[in-house]
Order: C-alpha cells, then sequence, then structure tokens
C-alpha cells in the first residue's frame, strides 16, 4: 500500500471528518501523502443573490481568499500528523477534479465527506459524493455523518 490519498474538502465539518480518515489512510502506506482538493464548477456567469450592496467580483475575491485559507489550514493539519501533504483547487467540477488527481497522483483512494457544505441535511449522501462513487475507478472512502 502506497498511501496515497485524495482527499475532496470544502472547509465544513465533513471534509475535516473526510480530512481525518484520509490522515489515518496516509499512515498506513510506505509513502503516505495526503493531496487536498476543492474544485469549484462555477459556470461563466455564476449569480447568486447576496444583496444590493455586495458587488460579485468582491464576493468571489472573498470567496477564493477564504478556499486558500481553508486549504491552507488543512494542509497544516496535515503536515502536523507527519503526513506529506499537497493541495490544488481549481474551477473543475469537484468529481471530475478528484478523479483526475487521484489518477495522476496513483491514489489508493479518495475520501469524501458523506455531505459537504450544501444544503438538504435530510439527505443520506450529498450530489457530490454521489456521484464520485459512480464514476471513480479509485475505492472511495465515504465518512458518515456525525452530530
Amino acid at each position: 500500500m502506497n498511501g496515497k490519498v485524495v482527499v475532496g474538502y470544502d472547509g465544513s465539518d465533513m471534509a475535516k471528518a473526510a480530512l481525518g480518515k484520509a490522515i489515518d489512510l496516509a499512515k498506513a502506506g510506505d509513502d503516505g501523502e495526503v493531496t487536498i482538493v476543492c474544485g469549484q464548477d462555477r459556470p461563466p456567469h455564476w449569480v447568486t443573490y447576496r444583496g444590493p450592496a455586495v458587488e460579485m467580483n468582491a464576493y468571489l475575491e472573498q470567496l477564493d481568499k477564504e478556499i486558500i485559507e481553508g486549504l491552507e489550514e488543512a494542509s497544516k493539519v496535515v503536515a502536523d500528523a507527519g503526513v506529506k501533504a499537497a493541495t490544488t483547487c481549481t474551477r473543475e467540477h469537484p468529481v471530475d477534479l478528484m478523479i483526475r488527481i487521484a489518477d495522476e497522483v496513483g491514489a489508493e483512494a479518495i475520501v469524501v465527506g458523506a455531505k459537504g457544505s450544501g444544503s438538504g441535511h435530510d439527505v443520506v449522501l450529498g450530489s457530490t459524493t454521489m456521484k464520485i462513487l459512480h464514476h471513480s475507478d479509485v475505492p472511495v472512502v465515504v465518512v458518515p455523518y456525525a452530530e
């Protein structure tokens, strides 16, 4: 076992739990490494309502800043656990990104939380988790929701 693991990360509590599981799996390998990925599938004319005083570019810049800070924090958690860490964040759909990166790094597993930061708390599995389960050739570890 090489210990190379890809983990989907969006800063949610579930993503943090998935990160912990990814660290455990990486430690079990000979050359453990956790690659933390964040895919942001934003259509070109991405629109959301944040109130009349918020300018979209400023909102997106703040979102990018928060994502970078979250990835840096996650990377530090991995490094503090004694495991090599790498991060990547693109404008790809999270499922496409996780599958591509898992292939590129030769990951033995993709780790995801049962649900991300989206709505639908009564849903058993989130949409990203369902899609990754259906499309990945790499084994997927789903960390269950814990309150």
